[in-house]
């Protein structure tokens, strides 16, 4: 009863009174190997005892944990402790990733759905809901991968970003800001498809399908929006150049979304190549941001 799984997926605590113990309910851990999660281990004394043990939780800086305990010389019944855990039980400190959502026009608070997922391997790591009453929101995820965030509300696009949060191994707790701005489902309204990647140069799209399918599911639930895809580049190389490879990478996309369903009379597409920018082209991230694809409602 009562588990905790640690923040990087990968510890797993628990009580438990089918397992060898000191008495009641002890607390064991276990934790997940390349063949699957090990033989639960007990803590052992002095945190389990003759009494009832279980509800341990750690801290997300990974070095304290608390549980509740029928130990003796308590106030009676269940009582929290807590105690600094054990190096070889400590794992990664976790990154927070906090903000608010909001309408992009009015400003007003919204309540949205944000899902996190890991782009190496597809799989959904989070869930939560921004707050009705002011917006606000936080995720908290293991460093050392890259993810796809995505936020969605009804009767407004879906805001997509990506986080690599490989260079955090300071040990501790980092947080990230993040404000979130949904456009609501009007004709001129764009957003940025911000998890559709291609390789330096080309136009056949990686890992892209987490996001893709996003807009798939967007246009299905959504059947008489027509929109245009547009493919945008930095100013690096011969601007004739740079206006193929924008054309054939909003081809791209809009390929993906026919042969899933999408009519092919709700969507047009086109290149700018290097015409227009978004952010400073002098520097690297300048030039990230102007490397994109975006999705404009035309018609509703």
């Amino acid at each position: 009863m009562s588990p905790f799984i640690y923040y990087d997926d990968r510890v797993l605590f628990f009580a438990s009174n089918g397992h060898v113990g000191m008495g009641g309910l002890d607390i064991f851990y276990s934790t997940l190997t390349d063949t699957g999660w090990s033989t639960p281990t007990n803590l052992g004394y002095p945190i389990n005892t003759e009494g009832d043990e279980s509800g341990l939780i750690v801290s997300s800086d990974g070095t304290t944990a608390i549980f509740s305990s029928e130990r003796m010389g308590g106030f009676g019944k269940q009582d929290l402790y807590t105690f600094a855990l054990p190096q070889r039980h400590r794992q990664q400190a976790v990154c927070h990733i906090k903000g608010h959502v909001t309408d992009k026009k009015s400003g007003a608070p919204l309540k949205s759905s944000i899902q996190v997922i890991d782009l190496a391997t597809a799989r959904e790591v989070a869930v939560v809901s921004s707050d009705a009453g002011d917006g606000s929101y936080m995720v908290s995820l293991p460093p050392e991968h890259s993810y796809a965030f995505h936020v969605t509300a009804a009767g407004y696009l879906f805001y997509s970003e990506s986080f690599n949060l490989a260079g955090n191994t300071s040990g501790t707790p980092v947080e990230y800001q993040r404000p979130i701005a949904l456009s609501p489902i009007e004709v001129g309204q764009s957003i940025t498809l911000n998890n559709i990647f291609f390789e330096t140069g080309k136009y056949e799209l990686v890992n892209s399908q987490v996001e893709l399918d996003k807009v798939v599911s967007l246009l299905t639930q959504n059947p008489t929006l027509q929109v245009e895809l547009a493919g945008h580049t930095d100013n690096v190389g011969r601007p004739a150049d740079n206006l193929v490879l924008s054309q054939n990478r909003a081809k791209a996309v809009y390929d993906y979304l026919t042969a899933h369903g999408i009519s092919a009379d709700r969507l047009t597409y086109k290149g700018y190549g290097d015409t227009q920018p978004v952010a400073d082209n002098a520097t690297p991230e300048g030039r990230a941001q102007n490397r994109r694809t975006t999705f404009t409602i035309l018609n509703k």
